[in-house]
Parts: C-alpha cells; structure tokens; sequence
C-alpha cells in the first residue's frame, strides 16, 4: 500500500505547492470514470478518486484519456483554462487539498476558482467551487440518502466533511500527547494521525521527528514486492527486506504506480480492450441464438428428399391441375397425401420438391458451418478476456491490443509520420525449481511463441481441456511426475476456472503440436496427449 495521513498530505502538498505554484493550466482530460488530469504546460497533475486508491501526483507519463470526455471536464476547461494556480492549501490536517486558481476573463474582471480533492476512500472527490465556494461541479454527486453527512450538488454551497473535535499536532504539547500515548487514543484526539503512523510513535520524540522531518519518500520491498510506499520517516508492520529511497514524492508515486499498475494508462487500455472483447463476445452470442432458430426451422430438410423420391416413383399418376396426390409413402409404410402446385406440370412439380430439398441443405450446411466458426470465434475471444482479466502488466496489454488489431477486432489510430515498425520483443512467464522450469504465456502470441519457437520437441506441453488457457512447457532433463503435477497447477491456475475448481489438463511432447492453417492466435491441434485431473490452486 502507500500510506497517506494528514501528516503525509501535509509533506506533499509543499512539494505540489513548490511545483506548480504561478503556472497556467492549459489542458484538462478526463482519462477515466474516476480520474481525471489538469495540465500546466507538459507538466500533467493527475486526480484519481479510484475507491482503492485515491491519490494526486504528477505524472512523469501521459496518461490515458477517454474518447468522450464531456460533463466534469468540459465544465472544468469553460472555467479553468488559462487559470494560474495560486496556492495549494490543506484543510487543517484532514486529507483535503484545496488548490486555489485565478483567473482574467473576457471583461478583465480577476475569476477566482478551487478545486477542493477530498482523499476518503470510496467517497473520495474531486470538487470544482467558484470564489463563494458554491460547487460548480464535482465528479461524484451524493443526496443526503447516499451520504448522510451532506449532500454534494452543483450550486450548493461546499461544506467540509463532519469531523470529530480534534486537537492539532502542531499544537499539541508533550504532557498532553503522553497522556493519549497512554491512554491509546492518539488517533480519536490527534488530527491527521493514521495507523501506521501511531505504530511508529512510541513517545513524544518519536512524534516530533516524525512531525517536523523533510519529505522522507520511501519504498519498503519484501521478496522485490512493494509492502510500504510512504514519505514519512516510519516502517511498515509487515517484514521487509530492502528499502528503495527517493528526492521526491513525484518520483515515489510514479514508482509505486508503474510497478503496481494502478496508472490511468492501465486501467484505460484494460477497459478498452475488455469492452471491445466483450461486445464482440455479446453479438456472437446473439449470431448463435439466431443459427439456432434456423437450424430448427431447415431441420425437417430429408423430409422433402423423401416427398420427392415418392413423387418420382409416382410420376405417371400425376396430371397437371392436380392439388395433391395420394399415394404410397414406402419410407414410413403408410398412405400419405401430398400438396402439388395445379399450375405446374408433373416434372415441375418433382423438381421443386426436389429444389426445395436442396435449397434447405445448403441452407443447413452453411448453418453447421457457420455455427462451427463462431464458436472457433467465441473460444478464441474467450481466451483473450482471460488474459485481459488476469494482466498485470500494461506491455502484455498492449501485446494482447496488438494481436487484436492483428486480427481485425481492433482499430488503432496511427500516428502521421514514416515511423519504423519496432520488432517487439516476446516474453513469456517463468517460474524457477531446483531441476526444473515452467514456462507460460501470458497471452495468445506468447502462446504460439512459447510453443512453436522457445519449446523443444521432446519438452512436455500442457493445456486444461476444453478451456481457455496458457500454454504452459516443462523444461526439464527428466520429467518426473511431481513435475507434470506442478506444470497441471500451473495449466489450471492460469486457465479460465474458478480457484478449487477440478480441471482436466491434457499433456504431450511438444512434437505432437500443430498449428492447423489459418488458426487463430493460441489455437493448436494435438495428439497422443495423456490427462491430469488437477484443482486449481489459490495461487502458484
């Protein structure tokens, strides 16, 4: 986690204060639902009231921005563009910033503007007030129904969140302070003090130095993964191994967002690329309903095979002006009588029986045909889905856009200019044991490139059955049977199953693969393949 109190906001809103104070904004986007970025020149001022993760930095990387990016920002450019920061200001110790903004307009009149951001979790804001401190717009709008501690409309007047009376840390003194160590009420009596921040404090002098420290920005690592990003001089609760250090809180939150994925950039692509999948995924389903009903409709198809075979056998007792005939039906041993057009003669009569016969086969041909590309179709969508939901990495993202476009599922503006096609590299994901290695790919090209270019011909190939999933390689000497057991885990961990779920996983030496032409990206044939029965695992 990265860990903000107030005494962290605090810090930071010094920083942001040195940085952008006296620049004008020229720029404001929308980059998602819940986040948006204001810029002053190049420099991007990221929002972001992510539930999970609310947050305001400067980007050292665009960000992504939404293709329709109306309301909130429009509303923001019509009263903000141009606008000169003034000052940045924090309300009390509480994690609210305010950023204060003037502005000239068209009569020379001076504008002023705040944007009040609330850190609170999953009702954290973003709030634009005019100089009377009436909202002009928020990103998230509350009646009193939804929170009962005011309601959050244009044109009202902002009120800060109802807090509980507390005492100021730059007030408070040490005879005082001791008292609540004691009593362990630091956090009911003290503002701006979190959790994290009481467990660092063991008396006055450890608040102190805490208190009145420079910006100390930090990464705390275990095992190479982050358990603590802070910019105060405190330690995590949990173990930690190695301890990144930083100049600044831009370059700690750029850090910690790009290693943890939590950019707008990120979070944008991953919505873009499951939309489009899951459109796609929506009108095959319908295409399937629809071949369905007209499968059932063109199924009695043989029946007019056998009309015609009759009539044929009776051809001579067959007059034009006839409107049916009754005769013998030798295919299910009875009389039965059949409809003829009167206008058409005998052999006319023959032949559309006939015309409609085949007329229907075709017709239910094209339909099993059909039916069978677009479930090849939907198989292959469904394989993508599982590697956009499983992504934790916007390269593999951008390699699983990539394919997409590839494929024609995806159209991705190009850039003017004769720029040279750059020969991505193709990874794949590895995890070591004392004898051995798995290989797997992360999506449909890592796939294909895992088995066809990076896997030997007698290395073991796994896939989980019938499911959407990774090819996953054991490279090994000898390939015992706690390595095959290992490998179905790993087949069934990365495969589109619930955790716990019993998944059958084929095996076969990788000589046994092929690559049918003109198949999809991932999609392989097999033979000579043994099976597993495997649960999937929590995690591997």
């Amino acid at each position: 986690m990265f860990y903000i109190d107030g005494i962290s906001l605090n810090k930071i809103k010094d920083e942001l204060k040195r940085e952008l104070a006296g620049k004008k904004i020229n720029k404001i986007t929308k980059n998602t639902e819940t986040s948006l970025s204001v810029f002053f020149g190049k420099t991007e001022l990221v929002f972001s009231c992510n539930p999970t993760f609310p947050i305001c930095y400067i980007s050292n990387s665009k960000e992504g921005v939404l293709e329709n990016s109306t309301g909130l920002a429009a509303n923001m450019r019509k009263h903000l563009l141009n606008a000169m920061l003034t000052d940045v200001e924090q309300l009390g110790f509480d994690r609210i910033l305010v950023f204060k903004f003037a502005r000239i307009n068209e009569l020379g009149e001076v504008k002023n503007y705040s944007i009040i951001f609330e850190i609170m979790g999953k009702y954290s804001n973003f709030i634009l007030v005019d100089g009377e401190n009436k909202i002009v717009d928020l990103l998230k709008r509350f009646s009193l129904e939804e929170n009962r501690l005011r309601a959050m409309f244009p044109g009202l007047q902002y009120e800060q969140p109802v807090i509980d009376e507390k005492i100021s840390p730059i007030e408070i003194g040490k005879k005082e302070f001791n008292r609540f160590i004691e009593e362990k009420t630091l956090l009911k009596n003290v503002e701006g003090i979190g959790k994290l921040t009481v467990y660092n404090i063991k008396d006055y002098c450890d608040f102190k130095n805490i208190l009145d420290a420079p910006l100390s920005p930090k990464i705390f690592l275990n095992n190479k993964r982050i358990v603590l990003g802070t910019v105060l001089n405190i330690v995590p609760k949990e173990k930690y191994d190695e301890v990144l250090e930083f100049d600044s809180f831009r370059e700690v939150i750029n850090y910690y967002i790009n290693t943890e994925n939590l950019s707008s950039s990120f979070d944008t692509l991953k919505t873009r690329l499951l939309d489009n999948i899951n459109k796609k995924v929506k009108k095959n389903s319908k295409i399937l309903s629809i071949l369905k009903a007209e499968a059932e409709e063109k199924s009695d198809f043989e029946k007019y095979k056998e009309l015609g075979d009759i009539l044929a056998a009776s051809i001579y007792s067959i007059k034009r002006g006839m409107t049916s005939l009754k005769t013998y039906d030798f295919y299910n041993n009875r009389e039965i009588e059949i409809p003829l057009e009167p206008q058409l003669s005998p052999q006319e009569n023959l032949e559309k029986t006939y015309k409609k016969y085949n007329k229907l086969k075709r017709g239910m041909e094209a339909n099993a045909r059909r039916n069978r590309e677009i479930n090849e179709e939907l198989e292959y969508l469904n394989s993508v889905k599982l590697f956009i939901d499983s992504s934790d990495d916007t390269n593999n993202l951008k390699l699983i856009q990539d394919e997409l476009v590839a494929q024609g599922y995806l159209k991705v503006q190009q850039k003017k200019g004769n720029k040279k096609k750059v020969n991505k590299e193709i990874g794949y994901g590895v995890l070591e044991f004392e004898d051995y290695r798995i290989l797997y790919g992360r999506n449909n090209i890592e796939n294909d490139n895992l088995t066809f270019k990076v896997a030997e011909k007698n290395d073991i190939w796994l896939h989980s059955k019938n499911i959407p999933g990774s090819h996953v390689i054991i490279k090994a000497s000898v390939v015992t049977d706690e390595m095959l057991m290992k490998g179905a885990e790993v087949a069934a961990f990365y495969s589109k199953s619930s955790t716990g779920d019993k998944i059958s996983v084929d095996y076969t030496q990788k000589r046994y693969i092929n690559k049918p032409k003109g198949g999809k990206p991932g999609f392989v044939t097999y033979v000579n393949e043994k099976n597993i029965v495997v649960a999937k695992p929590e995690k591997i």
